[in-house]
């Protein structure tokens, strides 16, 4: 626990009750919820909310990553609930076991860990009239950090701007200070905070960049942290304009197809910033800059090449870029035991019925009419597989599904989520293309099954 005291004279409260008020957006009765670790920034942060006037809970993660050490930090978090006669709410995280199961790195899992319960707390305290604000204890030292950072990691002008007072539903009423007046008004107010042991591990990015490379850059630029936040600060008004413009240019050549996105890739060619666009566009769906320079070369491969991200695949099909989500939670393989069934197939409705026969069959993209007697049950409803043919409708000969999607012109994004309908091991529906020739229905044909898929 450190405490120090000094004689420097701060106006700290002064201002923070400025840049408070004069950012002020909510109604009276809103709820605020303060992330709060017990570090020096959180514990001043808390102070001065009390000092003002605004009425709010501590919310505190326990990440069990530091033994006895976060053990502490939880139990002075709570003290300083008690001190300041606000509430406190505790969350404790197997952060480890967490991180083998999303599989991501130790420091990203507990941020989402945190946000995610943040985002749990303030939607439980939403009331019909109000509304629940989180506040963190960002300061322009983190600011300098986060512009930095996103400087070297290629996230465009949006990424350059940094962080602002509001976000959503998350407050940042310390952009304003920097770290040294922080500590001032602490030591000057003898206020108690917890040193976290790992933010002395240079391991961490952001503990890199905070006590190793920003401290070498002002050895050779004295002045660079307050001209990177001077330049940010002018950025804001030229990422407005660029904002404006992007978004014209994107809703002009971006076409959407149902459950994904097109682009043309000659009319992408005459825009006046190809690359800009390329970029906005695509940093929308998870892809990186590097990234980005690779679709890049996909305007000029053969058909069929793709880039994904971890949630999108941007596909080079014929004159197009293509666009669609790469869904994860699709089942394999669904079974139809009568011929009186109904459920939700790929975001559309499927259902099974037997109707007598009529002269004209009414088979359709969505709709299949084959003749009863011939099908066995249970219906088997998959993805096409590699090797699996039928007898097209009107020929007499069999065809690979694969040829079959390609006369089509289908694109391989199309063709992945192709789906096919099997009656014993037998393809009777390529699902929203054709119906078997064989199970067709026919002047001889006494009952009809229809499949419905709309």
């Amino acid at each position: 626990m450190t405490t120090e005291r000094t004689n420097n004279s701060c106006n700290l409260p002064a201002d923070f009750l400025k840049y408070w008020t004069s950012n002020s957006s909510w109604k009276a009765g809103d709820r605020f919820f303060l992330a709060c670790s017990g570090g020096l920034d959180s514990v001043v942060l808390a102070h001065l909310l009390k000092q003002t006037g605004v009425p709010f809970t501590i919310l505190h993660c326990n990440f069990q990553l530091r033994g006895t050490e976060s053990d502490r930090d939880e139990a002075f978090v709570r003290s300083l609930a008690l001190a300041l006669d606000v509430s406190c709410l505790v969350k404790h995280f197997d952060t480890r076991q967490e991180m083998i199961l999303r599989k991501k790195g130790l420091q990203e899992t507990a941020r989402i860990l945190r946000y995610d319960w943040f985002e749990e707390v303030l939607k439980g305290a939403d009331g019909v009239q109000q509304q629940s604000w989180l506040i963190t204890a960002h300061h322009a030292g983190d600011q300098l950090e986060t512009i930095v950072m996103n400087f070297f990691r290629g996230t465009g002008i949006a990424g350059l701007q940094g962080m602002t007072f509001r976000r959503d539903h998350i407050l940042r009423p310390l952009l304003f200070a920097d770290r040294e007046s922080i500590h001032d008004f602490a030591t000057k107010s003898e206020i108690e905070w917890v040193e976290d042991s790992s933010n002395a591990d240079v391991h961490y990015t952001r503990n890199l960049f905070r006590q190793v490379i920003l401290p070498e850059i002002e050895k050779v630029f004295p002045k660079a942290a307050n001209n990177v936040l001077q330049t940010a600060k002018h950025l804001k008004a030229v990422a407005g304009i660029y904002r404006n413009e992007m978004d014209k240019q994107i809703a002009k050549l971006v076409e959407h197809r149902g459950d994904h996105f097109a682009i043309p890739i000659n009319k992408l060619k005459q825009s006046p910033y190809p690359e800009a666009l390329l970029f906005e566009i695509c940093k929308q769906y998870g892809f990186g800059s590097a990234q980005v320079d690779a679709i890049q070369h996909l305007i000029e491969a053969p058909t069929g090449k793709f880039i994904n991200s971890d949630t999108h695949r941007v596909l080079k099909n014929r004159d197009w870029l293509l666009i669609n989500a790469i869904d994860s939670d699709t089942p394999q393989i669904l079974i139809v035991d009568h011929p009186d069934s109904a459920f939700e197939l790929n975001g559309r409705r499927f259902s099974v019925s037997v109707h007598e026969n009529k002269q004209h069959p009414d088979s359709s993209q969505h709709q299949a009419w084959l003749d009863f007697e011939k099908i066995a049950f249970p219906l088997v409803i998959r993805p096409f597989k590699t090797g699996d043919y039928f007898y097209p409708l009107g020929m007499r000969k069999k065809k690979k599904i694969s040829r079959f999607l390609t006369d089509l012109k289908l694109s391989r994004h199309e063709k992945e989520k192709q789906w096919v309908v099997e009656s014993d091991r037998k393809i009777i529906w390529v699902l929203g293309q054709r119906i078997d020739d064989r199970f067709k229905v026919t002047e001889k044909t006494k009952s009809v099954l229809v499949l419905n898929w709309a």
